[in-house]
């Protein structure tokens, strides 16, 4: 399956709406562009080794046209519109894109131009740390009194967890809300709360991939955390529906 999914659909969850993005709903004059970037690192285990990508995700004040990104080291990139939400653009990798070199840490900018005519683009930046969080392991992983349940061992340095699963078409269909960093199994049923959709759920003998998450904020992150993602780490294992 990929991992070639949008940061709307992946953090289902968050609230994309600061205060400083929406103050301006009712003034008559068009609000000045302004946006909430982010670059962080996803981390995952192949073939027992560990490999990083990129992903970048963006947030504007209104529609946004384009977004492109000029990294530290020359590199470039484009970002795509989330059709949901024309206010969000983002890049996550595809299985492809993982490689055992860390990405390069430093400002990465961002260059933004909105649908609003006439409007001029803006640049603005984020930075990507060098700080990392070890490899993200699941235990086991069973189905027990129609739940499933999965467990792991605790990642020195992460804020938080959380859990999601995929159909076999690689569509995510459930997403568990935050889990605390001391936090070492999660079990859920088709009768609780984070399916996607109720057409969605799973019947038995269905194909599907569980990932767990663990996720490390930016140095300083303060209530705008779910902003300012550093690393997230993943560890996933495919399940027959039971």
């Amino acid at each position: 399956m990929k991992r070639r999914k949008t940061i709307f659909r992946i953090l289902l969850t968050l609230m994309f709406t600061p205060f400083f993005l929406t103050s301006c709903i009712d003034d008559p004059e068009p609000p000045i562009l302004d946006v909430l970037p982010d670059v962080f690192i996803q981390k995952v285990v192949e073939d027992g080794e560990e490999k990083y990508a990129l992903a970048f995700w963006i947030f504007g004040n209104k529609e946004l046209e384009s977004v492109t990104i000029e990294g530290p080291e020359g590199g470039s990139w484009e970002l795509e519109s989330e059709v949901i939400n024309p206010q969000i653009f983002s890049l996550f990798p595809g299985d492809e894109d993982y490689m055992p070199e860390f990405p390069v840490a430093g400002v990465y900018e961002f260059t933004v131009t909105s649908t609003q005519e006439g409007e001029a683009p803006m640049k603005a930046d984020d930075e990507l740390e060098d700080e990392e969080l070890a490899a993200m392991a699941i235990d086991s992983l069973k189905f027990e009194s129609s739940q499933v349940k999965v467990y792991w061992e605790t990642v020195t340095g992460a804020d938080n967890y959380r859990v999601r699963l995929y159909d076999e078409a690689g569509e995510i269909i459930f997403l568990s809300g935050q889990l605390a960093d001391n936090k070492t199994d999660y079990a859920f049923s088709i009768t609780d709360d984070g399916w996607i959709e109720s057409g969605s759920i799973p019947e038995t003998g269905d194909n599907c991939r569980l990932e767990l998450l663990a996720i490390l904020y930016e140095t300083g992150a303060g209530v705008d955390k779910d902003y300012n993602i550093q690393c997230i780490s993943i560890a996933s294992e495919d399940i027959v529906w039971e």
